[in-house]
């Protein structure tokens, strides 16, 4: 019985009777800001381009329409030389951009053009900016027909709006 009780006791022994270290330990509490949902987008679409082409996974969509293409996309804002780049290809500093708009929500127009596989291409870019986002509608089109289409795109980007959600 002497032994039982030995190795019972033995286990105290070996645990030591001194006091933990206490560590000072830091956590993050860093919360994570709420991103606000995106606003809705208000486009009038022309009727040859009632369903996209082409959706992308980061919010973009290609409209093929009658003799010109169409992209609708929602950007993080924040960097508007990034989202100009994107649009057209090149920077701000390049491009001679139109700024209108309120605080709560600024506009940008541009216009540039590109070489294409067989005539070169013209573009037209609106990005609306609410702080959060950028909302960017770009048509493009060969040189040859894009005076012809300017009345059809003036049409579109008047109608480019957002609208907030609820």
């Amino acid at each position: 019985m002497k032994k039982y009780g030995i190795l019972l006791l033995l286990p105290l022994l070996l645990t030591g009777c001194s006091e933990p270290k206490a560590f000072e330990t830091m956590s993050d509490v860093y919360l994570q800001p709420d991103t606000p949902a995106a606003s809705q987008i208000v486009l009038e679409l022309p009727e040859e381009a009632a369903a996209p082409a082409m959706t992308s996974e980061v919010g973009g969509s290609l409209y093929l329409c009658d003799g010109y293409s169409m992209i609708v996309q929602t950007l993080s804002s924040g960097d508007l030389d990034a989202t100009l780049r994107q649009t057209t290809g090149y920077s701000r500093d390049k491009l001679q951009v139109l700024e209108r708009g309120t605080e709560a929500c600024k506009r940008y127009e541009c216009v540039w053009a590109a070489a294409g596989e067989g005539e070169d291409q013209i573009g037209r870019a609106v990005i609306l900016d609410d702080g959060e986002y950028h909302y960017v509608l770009s048509v493009m089109a060969g040189s040859s027909v894009a005076g012809e289409l300017a009345k059809t795109w003036q049409r579109i980007i008047d109608s480019f709006s957002l609208r907030t959600a609820p």
